[in-house]
């Protein structure tokens, strides 16, 4: 029916995303277009935010281009798509002084920052988010692990729950704990300007 053009695009997805949700109830749906042709993927990126808001659920696009990426390395595909929903680092420090700024002490506090700007940027720089996709007790066990080496963990990508993507931007420094997350990494690196750490493998990428 799809290739014969009897069916509506955008009323089929939302039909199965519907079923999704009333089945499934997730917090955010993935759609990995596998077509060699770039157009339909385009107009997957563009039905996507139409039945994002009939079904009230996010949905994230990820282009696969090629069996590789589209099964044998599907996790790196759907993370790099992720990577673009996630907030700007910098915007959550901004929104967080706009929230505080009428406050009495968000002056004094101001000084106090500008004096201490040596311990400020060292704290930035100890931001550090892990990607790649791990069962919670792992990722629990990595957290309290890196904790007994002073490492602390800011981030996971993805997160336990979509509405608690990490921060990314330039003070942010960023690691893998699967291989095989090279796009992600690339995708990291050049549209959030994140600093990656190099890692063997199993704590970060091998390629």
């Amino acid at each position: 029916g799809d290739i014969s053009a009897q069916l509506n695009d955008q009323k089929e997805l939302e039909r199965i995303c519907l079923r999704i949700k009333n089945d499934r109830n997730p917090s955010v749906i993935v759609w990995i277009g596998t077509c060699t042709t770039e157009i339909v993927k385009m107009d997957l990126e563009g039905i996507a935010p139409k039945v994002e808001k009939q079904i009230g659920i996010p949905i994230v696009v990820a282009r696969a281009n090629g069996l590789d990426y589209a099964f044998t390395q599907g996790e790196d595909t759907v993370l790099a798509a992720m990577v673009h929903r996630c907030p700007e680092y910098k915007d959550c420090n901004k929104n967080s002084k706009e929230q505080n700024k009428e406050s009495p002490e968000f002056e004094a506090q101001t000084i106090l920052n500008k004096e201490s700007s040596f311990d400020q940027n060292r704290l930035t720089r100890s931001n550090l988010v892990l990607f790649g996709s791990l069962p919670s007790s792992v990722a629990s066990q990595l957290n309290l692990e890196l904790k007994r080496q002073s490492i602390s963990v800011s981030g996971w990508l993805p997160s336990q729950r979509y509405s608690e993507l990490p921060g990314l931007g330039e003070n942010v420094y960023v690691c893998g704990v699967n291989p095989f997350l090279s796009r992600t990494a690339t995708t990291l690196m050049r549209r959030k300007r994140c600093q990656l750490i190099g890692a063997p493998f199993p704590i970060g990428p091998d390629g």
